[in-house]
């Protein structure tokens, strides 16, 4: 087994720079100071290779790439140093940059592999620390403390180890893992069978129209709009997704319309919006009840146009896309308060399509959705042996737990105990908060049934007196009362 070191290019740290009117800027000349040359002077070396990475695609960045391998070959002859480009059209989209470090990943699966993690940018360390949740038998990830900050004053190794992750990094990976669980592999059940049915007829039926998904948080949505997207005739183009409520109206504006160089401080280079990007595809638009009255005009203009401007530029670019939207708000609501668009809202709502939560599904179905994330996630964990086995007492209440999170919370929680878990999953290994859970009714039926007894029996089990204050009638309180097989000793008033 080879010993592999990975670590990505300081772009400024690794080489001498200068600072003219405030710019920095590099010169074609080594840092020897710097984190690389830093990583082979003060520490024993006992890797087999060293890959180091780029992610830029400008010659010149290619130009500083090359000549720092070439510095390090020269001062380190015996040591085998290679230089791999990983484009990224975004270094800042940590779901690009989670995806590149898989395939890296991937290719060395049979290696022992370190990764120094100090160099690159915060959402490149992030997306190794990601990566570990998936390759964490073989996988190291290290950092250099320096030496002003150890009682030795000489730099140090600082291991990360995934046992020390918080939750929500668990929560993040489980957003960001490989699209193929959330594209390829669609679970269906009965529940939501009728929804992509539906889903299908817009697909296949239709090109270009606006689809709009309702659903709470967790739902599948954008599964959904996946769906959709891999069953039209835009299946070979780009599907693009964007969570509108995680940008301000600025850099939403610039994710989805693009930007010019220059266009403000920071824009250094021409950026593709989404909607370019998406040509011919479709583009998810999720949260869309989130977006600011501004921002909705934009949009309105950009859907009933097919075209856009990108910020800071003049001319007017045409666009080809399915738009699709999904949001857990109230969108009728949202209008008649004057909050959002009547007139955007019928652009998006075209078609429209609601997804049920989890607590409507079947105990039958929830164990089925379980199963089928178990067969996902035992094959997307490459060092795993066999597939996790559940125990009759945890299906028993993960089935019955009121999933307030819905479809995402339950496929987080697998995640979770594949990261924690060696072989069967007991009681003792899940959450606090579904093992000390309040009882909540789970279906819409149940939940109908719990409020009606509870009525009834606040009234005094007088049937005019509750059918009033549940807002139904009497013959409908009377089918419930056969329905769900109320009894009350003395009868009730009528």
């Amino acid at each position: 087994m080879r010993k592999i070191l990975i670590s990505w290019e300081g772009y400024k740290e690794d080489f001498v720079t200068r600072t003219m009117l405030n710019n920095v800027q590099r010169e074609l000349k080594t840092n020897n100071k710097g984190p690389t040359f830093s990583l082979h002077n003060d520490f024993e070396y006992n890797y087999d290779l060293h890959i180091l990475l780029n992610s830029s695609k400008t010659k010149e960045d290619l130009e500083y790439s090359n000549f720092l391998v070439k510095e390090l070959r020269r001062n380190f002859p015996k040591r085998i140093i290679q230089m791999k480009n990983v484009k990224l059209n975004d270094p800042l989209n940590i779901e690009e940059i989670f995806k590149a470090s898989n395939q890296i990943l991937s290719e060395l699966k049979h290696d022992e592999v370190e990764v120094f993690i100090s160099t690159g940018s915060p959402n490149m360390r992030v997306a190794w620390i990601l990566s570990q949740v998936n390759f964490k038998q073989n996988l190291k990830l290290f950092q250099i403390r320096q030496g002003k900050y150890t009682s030795n004053n000489c730099p140090e190794k600082v291991f990360v180890n995934i046992d020390t992750i918080s939750p929500n990094a668990i929560n993040l990976m489980g957003e960001l893992v490989n699209n193929k669980v959330n594209g390829d592999k669609f679970f269906s059940s009965v529940s939501i069978e009728p929804v992509y049915k539906r889903a299908l007829q817009i697909a296949e039926n239709t090109d270009n129209i606006s689809c709009l998904i309702l659903g709470e948080n967790g739902t599948g949505k954008e599964n959904l709009a996946l769906y959709i997207h891999r069953n039209s005739k835009r299946k070979n183009k780009e599907f693009v997704a964007i969570n509108c409520a995680a940008y301000t109206d600025e850099l939403l504006v610039s994710e989805l319309f693009g930007h010019e160089k220059g266009a403000f401080t920071g824009a250094t280079f021409e950026k593709k919006g989404m909607f370019e990007v998406a040509k011919g595809g479709t583009i998810f638009l999720d949260e869309i009840g989130d977006i600011t009255p501004k921002m909705q005009v934009s949009l309105l203009r950009a859907i009933q146009e097919k075209k856009i401007r990108r910020l800071g530029g003049t001319r007017e670019i045409s666009v080809d896309v399915r738009v699709v939207t999904a949001t857990n708000k109230d969108l009728e609501a949202l209008c008649d308060k004057g909050l959002f668009r009547w007139d955007l809202f019928f652009r998006l709502a075209v078609a429209t399509l609601k997804l049920p939560s989890l607590r409507d599904w079947t105990k039958k179905e929830i164990k089925g959705l379980i199963d089928h994330f178990n067969n996902i996630y035992y094959s997307e964990f490459p060092n795993r042996k066999q597939k996790l086995i559940f125990s009759k007492e945890v299906i028993n209440r993960l089935t019955s737990y009121h999933f307030k999170g819905n479809i995402r919370e339950l496929q987080n929680l697998i995640i979770s105990l594949y990261t924690f878990c060696n072989k069967e999953v007991t009681l003792a290994d899940l959450p606090e908060r579904i093992m000390n859970e309040k009882k909540y009714p789970k279906t819409e039926s149940e939940n109908i049934q719990a409020l009606t007894l509870k009525v009834l029996t606040e009234k005094n089990w007088n049937v005019k007196a509750t059918a009033n204050a549940l807002g139904v009638s009497r013959a409908t309180l009377y089918k419930r009362i056969k329905q769900y097989n109320f009894r009350k000793l003395n009868g009730y008033k009528s």
